[in-house]
């Protein structure tokens, strides 16, 4: 059995759209065109492919394994047609997409756009949200084309964005004491805002735990947007790296502390899977957000 090429794009798109409609627009194409592009693939395939899901069509499993096969083979396509010439991002209407982390969108983002929609101004760029436990899979099928973590992920590109970073205490201006630590006894004293481990940023709870101590956490957030209007105005603390507590405290009466134990510095790296991203317009899109943000090589 053969298929054609426009077919398995078809099926990538609806794959990462979980919509034909979207599909369509993403492929320039009519919805009747994708409809009967995929009826086609589920005759072909024998499996329906995509089931209406709450929020759109969702794969099967035998998509979801597809799906992984298909990517590395359209991108070795492309790879091949486009060895003899050198990649355009001036001409391309390409969607690259980067996974972030929420401290990632506000730390990061404007540098990169601001390079972006300058070199490639008919590209468009998805922020795809940290599922930490998610991206090292990510990768290796070719649904993200890079992933910017504080976490070490076992993957075979990477490049330092920024070095010997650490996490701080922030936390109202009017209840911090003097001096560059926060004493056991304030910290403690305090309510916490606690950041979703799935963000990326569980070494925090690690570093905590091991301090055999209890603080008291009255919030959950799965993202950093609300927390320094939250710590300025409720009275709480919480744990963040330095580089976001900086940005927090240029427009909120927050002050920064070390904290009251030791936390190990980190990187911030940039992820990619080099047997996917290495060449063309992935390639491309790297040395972008790499050199947007003063990356130096690894």
């Amino acid at each position: 059995m053969s298929l054609d090429l426009n077919l398995i794009r078809t099926f990538l798109s609806i794959y990462d759209h979980r919509s034909v409609t979207r599909a369509a627009q993403d492929l320039s194409l009519t919805q009747p065109t994708v409809s009967h592009a995929l009826g086609r693939l589920r005759r072909a395939l024998r499996d329906p492919l995509f089931v209406r899901g709450p929020v759109g069509y969702e794969p099967t499993a035998r998509a979801s394994e597809l799906a992984a096969v298909f990517r590395k083979a359209v991108v070795a396509v492309d790879d091949a047609v486009d060895a003899d010439r050198a990649f355009d991002p001036s001409s391309t209407d390409r969607t690259f997409r980067l996974c972030l982390s929420d401290i990632g969108e506000h730390a990061f983002l404007p540098r990169i756009m601001k390079r972006f929609v300058v070199q490639a101004p008919g590209a468009s760029l998805e922020v795809v949200p940290m599922q930490i436990s998610q991206v090292q899979g990510w990768l290796a099928h070719g649904e993200i084309d890079g992933a910017i973590a504080s976490v070490p992920l076992d993957v075979s590109g990477r490049r330092t964005i920024v070095a010997d970073d650490h996490y701080v205490c922030v936390l109202p201006r009017e209840a911090a004491s003097p001096g560059p630590r926060i004493s056991w006894q304030d910290f403690l004293a305090l309510k916490h805002v606690a950041m979703d481990p799935a963000a990326g940023h569980d070494q925090v709870e690690r570093a905590v735990r091991a301090q055999q101590v209890e603080r008291e956490i009255a919030l959950r957030v799965p993202h950093f947007s609300a927390l320094a209007e939250v710590v300025a105005g409720c009275g709480m603390a919480a744990i963040v790296p330095l580089q976001m507590a900086t940005r927090m405290a240029e427009r909120w009466p927050v002050a920064i502390r070390e904290l009251p134990f030791d936390t190990p510095e980190f990187e911030v790296t940039l992820y990619w899977d080099a047997a996917i991203s290495s060449l063309g317009a992935a390639a491309w899109f790297l040395d972008l957000v790499a050199e947007a943000l003063g990356g130096p090589g690894d």
